[in-house]
């Protein structure tokens, strides 16, 4: 009986001391777990003519701030993105620094780039980086782009959370992702309705909230963030030591009243 038990599949989620997060399947290979960045519109629009159809510099100052930041200084970040993304980064931009740059394609070769490495799949990415070394040197997993990426990666099982900088102007896009499963993902923080170049905006982040059984308890909030300490189950929506640094300190900024892990 018990050797018939031990022989099911079951999931787990392991937080260890150092906030890296992994999805292991009993008798898998652990997976690593992301967070997904990413500028949308309210109908989720993300780009245009294979561009951002606006010009937010505070946009990717958040960007380049959330994607770096560690807790750990001798560690660093890795950035998964498609071909595409990859070459529409300026030259002299790429390889993202300070980041290990993850370029998820089947064909295309990046030689002789330093802090790069290429991978077939999603998947494959994320057991690439659950493994030694980037178990080791590798803190926050971050999914950037493109198109079709997102699609695949936004309401993903192994996503903890999505930042999201949502752009409030109307703006023509040619380029959409799926919208958020509000049953999944639960808002936990956002900023003021910004301005800059004549383009509203603001900075919304959201988190996949689990039960310890790692079931689903987010409840249905049609987007807009609330500031509860927990839901209806008493889970507490603010021990979610995985997020970055600076969302914990743009929460205090912005919701003074809120309490941050300490």
């Amino acid at each position: 009986m018990f050797l018939a038990a031990t022989s099911l599949l079951f999931k787990i989620r392991v937080l260890t001391s150092n906030y890296k997060r992994f999805i292991v399947t009993s008798g898998e290979i652990p997976i690593r777990s992301y967070q997904v960045v990413v500028a949308a519109t309210r109908d989720m629009g993300i780009g245009k003519d294979g561009k951002l159809p606006w010009r937010l510099p505070s946009d990717l100052k958040f960007f380049k701030e959330i994607t770096s930041g560690t807790t750990d200084p001798v560690k660093q970040n890795a950035v998964l993105m498609g071909r595409k993304t990859w070459e529409s980064i300026p030259i002299r931009y790429r390889p993202l620094p300070g980041r290990l740059n993850v370029v998820l394609t089947r064909s295309f070769e990046i030689k002789n780039e330093a802090n790069v490495v290429t991978c077939g799949s999603i998947s494959s990415a994320l057991e690439l980086l659950a493994k030694a070394p980037y178990c080791f040197s590798i803190d926050k997993v971050f999914v950037i782009g493109g198109g079709q990426i997102l699609r695949e990666t936004l309401n993903g099982p192994r996503c903890d959370a999505i930042h999201v900088t949502r752009i409030e102007t109307s703006v023509e896009c040619d380029t959409f992702i799926p919208s958020i499963d509000f049953s999944m993902f639960q808002p936990w923080y956002s900023s003021p309705l910004l301005v800059e170049n004549g383009i509203q905006y603001s900075f919304v982040t959201y988190v996949h909230v689990r039960s310890s059984e790692d079931g689903t308890i987010a409840r249905k909030t049609d987007g807009k963030c609330n500031d509860v300490k927990s839901n209806s189950n008493g889970f507490d929506v603010e021990n979610f030591s995985f997020l970055p640094k600076m969302i914990f300190e743009k929460r205090d900024k912005y919701m003074p009243h809120s309490r941050s892990i300490k």
